[in-house]
């Protein structure tokens, strides 16, 4: 049986990952070309992955041994180069964040449906195996129902690469929450289910990005389910912090959960006995982007149900949209849909 051809369309770290990961884990697939306007990431892939690139988007799509595509180009143009790959027939898997509005979100979803392909939108985070395992737990229902989420993204900074920093721009990167917050957004779904309703606080204190805040806080309720009241989550991401952390602490009616920074263990119980505590390096099995692109392969080759769908990368762009709104009007904005 042949292997399903991938072709990459942006050839930079990201990218790079991805296509290594199709390489030594995926063996139903294998890289075929891949493409990046600048010379510098073209000549990274091919040396690092062993597979030659192009330099123009419409000689990779015309490549009739490509059945599929992974983009992680700039996150302005994942919507012009889903569109772009879906009319040539390719199958599609694009890098969180799916687009900077849900009108693009759409459109995407719009052309891979008319085309008859499948898109899938990488959201790793969900993935991570402590991630995974804390699922496990809310979905055990053990802890009882989760009511709040905390989570934190702090970074030092956008850094230079083959591109220029093109994350400076809100037209390129849609900032902080577009770019970097949408990991516990994601996160945040799959744990509490979809967000009804964003309030916003932020405000520029750094010197580096161009036109947006460089830390922003959203307040998200999240919608009830079966029953219940619903659950209130914080999310708070700073683009100028001297030290990267990350911290998730999620509550349920009748327990907690923490994950420390940098997700190097989980803890959790239900504060009547000693908590249990699970390190990262003690889980087994594969790790989330391996998993996402297997994942991927199985539902184009097999048809197998995906572990995200574009509905999935769709709610998460809802609520940094409705945030930059929220920002705007200085009121809350609700979420439809």
């Amino acid at each position: 049986m042949s292997r399903l051809g991938i072709g990459l369309i942006g050839c930079g770290r990201m990218g790079r990952a991805l296509a290594a990961a199709i390489q030594e884990h995926v063996p139903e697939a294998e890289m075929t070309a891949g493409f990046d306007p600048f010379p510098g990431s073209r000549e990274a892939f091919t040396r690092e992955i062993g597979v030659s690139a192009v330099d123009s988007l419409e000689a990779l799509l015309d490549r009739k041994e490509i059945g599929a595509v992974l983009i992680a180009s700039p996150n302005h143009l994942h919507c012009t180069h889903t569109v772009a790959a879906a009319e040539a027939g390719k199958h599609v898997f694009c890098e969180k964040p799916m687009a900077l509005s849900v009108a693009d979100c759409d459109q995407m979803i719009s052309a891979c449906e008319r085309a008859g392909v499948k898109l899938m939108v990488g959201h790793n985070s969900r993935l991570l195996p402590l991630s995974r395992r804390l699922r496990e737990i809310a979905e055990s229902g053990d802890l009882g129902e989760p009511v709040y989420g905390y989570a934190s993204y702090f970074f030092d900074g956008f850094k230079e690469r083959d591109s220029g920093i093109w994350h400076l721009d809100r037209a390129h990167s849609g900032g902080v929450l577009f770019h970097m917050g949408i990991h516990q957004i994601d996160l945040f779904h799959a744990i509490f289910g979809p967000t009804r309703r964003v309030q916003y606080a932020g405000g520029r204190y750094g010197s580096q990005v161009h036109d947006f805040d460089d830390i922003a806080s959203i307040l998200m309720d999240f919608a009830p389910s079966g029953g219940g009241a619903g659950a209130t989550g914080v999310l708070s991401v700073a683009a100028i912090a001297s030290a990267p952390t990350k911290y998730l602490a999620i509550l349920f009616s009748r327990g907690y959960a923490v994950m420390d920074s940098p997700y190097t263990y989980l803890e959790y119980g239900a504060g009547n006995g000693q908590p249990t505590r699970v390190e990262a390096e003690s889980l087994s099995g594969p790790d989330s982007t391996e998993l996402e692109l297997t994942s991927f392969v199985g539902w184009v080759c097999r048809d197998e149900p995906p572990l995200l769908t574009a509905a999935e990368g769709r709610a998460a762009v809802a609520v940094a949209e409705a945030a930059d709104i929220a920002r705007q009007e200085g009121t809350a904005v609700v979420i439809n849909g």
